[in-house]
């Protein structure tokens, strides 16, 4: 399969994006100053200019991709099982070289992958021009998409519906990439995985405790 991304430059360059991801890296530490050990592997990789973070072929050092936290009614978040890695995970996917910020590349792959339509960024993104959260994790090789090991350099940002109410009874999934879904309380989700550290951080949003 082509992707977009790999031949395609309609997008800032490679400088371009280093420069502003590493901007966005230091304004997240001035919000975040505990978390400069989850932003090491990143930082390593935007000090070296021959790495090119934008493009899913950059292995082993890894990508961008960015991620959407979606926030439904009752204090839900919706998660999707993931068909290649077989976990539950958040909406998101690869930044594609056009979509230029990280916060597009969530938005556009949480409407790919779950066909809902009407969204948009919490206002507190556009506010700091950070995501909630930054997190790198592991990706383990994948011989049948020809992929080492790598890591993923993931953005998560806070994403509001138009039509909350109606989200789950319009969803489309993307068969390619998903196999199901559930409306999961944020207090329910395993403390373990990945998006905990995001999620324990929603209450800043609203200006309730972060606990």
């Amino acid at each position: 399969m082509i992707r977009r991304n790999e031949v395609s430059d309609d997008g800032p360059d490679n400088d371009a994006v280093r420069e502003l991801i590493t901007g966005m890296c230091d304004r997240y530490l001035g919000w975040f100053p505990g978390e400069h050990d989850r932003l090491y592997q990143l930082r390593l990789q935007l000090a070296n200019p021959s790495v090119d973070l934008r493009r899913r072929s950059t292995i082993p050092q890894g990508h961008l991709c960015g991620s959407g936290i979606v926030l439904l009614p009752d204090a839900k978040v919706l998660m999707l099982h993931h068909k290649s890695l077989g976990i539950w995970v958040v909406p998101g996917g690869h930044y594609d070289v056009e979509d230029g910020r990280p916060a597009v590349t969530a938005i556009r792959e949480t409407e790919e992958e779950t066909g809902i339509s009407g969204i948009r960024l919490h206002p507190w993104h556009l506010q700091h021009r950070i995501p909630l959260d930054i997190d790198t994790h592991s990706i383990p090789a994948n011989d049948a998409k020809e992929e080492g090991a790598h890591q993923h350099f993931d953005f998560r940002y806070v994403l509001e519906l138009d039509h909350p109410e109606y989200t789950l009874a319009c969803l489309n999934l993307d068969g390619n990439e998903v196999l199901g879904y559930r409306a999961v309380p944020v207090d329910d989700v395993d403390p373990a995985s990945s998006i905990a550290p995001a999620l324990r951080k929603l209450g800043m949003l609203t200006g309730s405790p972060v606990t």
